[in-house]
């Protein structure tokens, strides 16, 4: 059986179990991969910053369910290694994390009242009317918990498969959306409670094939938050790019420009297995303006999906310290407040075996190896 919703639907909804895209149909239960992800950037009551990611997926062809979620409460550092030319990124201290890999099927999608529940292990993610997400974690093992909300500030998100399917190759065909907003809520580590306040972006993420990794190319994908301004950003090397910018005070949605996203200060992260810029520079050129931002590197992690280990992995590059302006069709600058982001990059790397590992001693835990989606 084949059912249609509308992309309305699918936006307050936020199942994803079913769908059309403008003509794309979709048996219930049909697709490869399913994911309600999040990822944010928070300030605690007690003047710490803490970076907070996590997602429950459903991955249809290996027939498995995973709750995974990952909480740093420390800043890293770049060092240069005195025995070569090339820094080395120490981003492994104040991590804790869950990666549960279930049986297909674990997952629960449940309607109450005006809000559509969605759980899988410790985890559970409710979308409720007004487009915000509540994310509720309750992890005894790993002496955490999380309530916290996500909710858009104005306008809608980055959508990507909307008005035609998303091809980033032949057979890697996605749809869904990335959003940007404000969150506030309570962590709770080993027993004690901190509320925390900051931003992030939330994704649902609904595709025909269950792994991107062989796509090659370098991919950034992010978000960024300001008082004045918020939005996320795509860059595939080799193909698409996608980007949106919304104006708080002018309440102005941008979801079309130029995108220019460049690489500094590299260093070499031993858990990643390659190199990372640790500095960003982002161009958004619009109708109405344009957006630039520095971002600098607080620290990163690895993370994936089948637990392989191919010559493209993933990682997500926290940021601590983001600035930026908006420069307006006058020429006058505005200059941005309190920055939040961060960004998730997929690494060709055509020569694995070139450079050795260095200092693998460091602290790395056997299951810090990276995966990959």
């Amino acid at each position: 059986m084949f059912i249609l919703l509308s992309i309305e639907t699918i936006y307050s909804v936020e199942t994803g179990i079913s769908f059309i895209k403008r003509g794309i149909w979709a048996a219930p239960g049909s697709s490869a991969f399913l994911d309600w992800l999040w990822s944010t950037s928070l300030i605690g009551d007690d003047g710490k910053r803490y970076w907070f990611d996590g997602a429950l997926l459903v991955l249809k062809l290996e027939n498995v369910d995973t709750c995974t979620w990952d909480l740093c409460t420390e800043s890293g550092k770049v060092r240069q290694d005195p025995n070569s030319v090339y820094k080395i990124a120490d981003f492994i201290g104040g991590k804790r994390s869950r990666k549960d890999p279930l049986p297909g099927g674990t997952h629960k999608v449940t309607r109450t009242g005006e809000k559509v529940v969605v759980e899988i292990g410790c985890i559970k993610v409710v979308c409720n009317k007004d487009h915000s997400w509540n994310i509720v974690i309750n992890d005894a093992e790993k002496n955490f918990s999380a309530d916290i909300r996500h909710k858009p500030v104005c306008h809608g998100p980055l959508w990507y498969g909307r008005e035609k399917p998303s091809y980033l190759t032949q057979h890697s065909v996605t749809y869904g959306y990335n959003c940007s907003g404000a969150v506030e809520g309570v962590l709770t580590i080993d027993g004690k409670e901190i509320r925390v306040k900051g931003a992030g972006i939330r994704e649902r993420y609904i595709a025909v094939d269950s792994s991107a990794a062989e796509i090659g190319g370098w991919e950034d994908w992010g978000w960024f938050h300001f008082d004045e301004a918020f939005g996320s950003v795509y860059d595939f090397r080799l193909g698409m790019k996608d980007q949106v910018i919304t104006l708080v005070d002018e309440n102005k949605n941008l979801p079309a420009g130029k995108l220019d996203i460049q690489h500094h200060e590299w260093a070499h992260m031993p858990q990643f297995g390659g190199f990372i810029p640790t500095v960003y520079k982002i161009k958004i050129e619009t109708e109405a303006g344009t957006l630039d931002i520095t971002a600098h590197a607080a620290t990163a992690r690895t993370w994936g999906v089948t637990g392989k280990c191919p010559d493209n992995p993933v990682a997500t590059i926290h940021w601590d310290i983001v600035e930026g302006t908006f420069t307006g069709m006058d020429g006058k600058i505005k200059e941005l407040h309190n920055g939040y982001g961060d960004m998730s990059i997929r690494q060709w790397r055509a020569y694995p075996s070139l450079i050795p590992p260095i200092d693998l001693n460091i602290g790395m835990n056997k299951e810090e190896k990276f995966t990959t989606l």
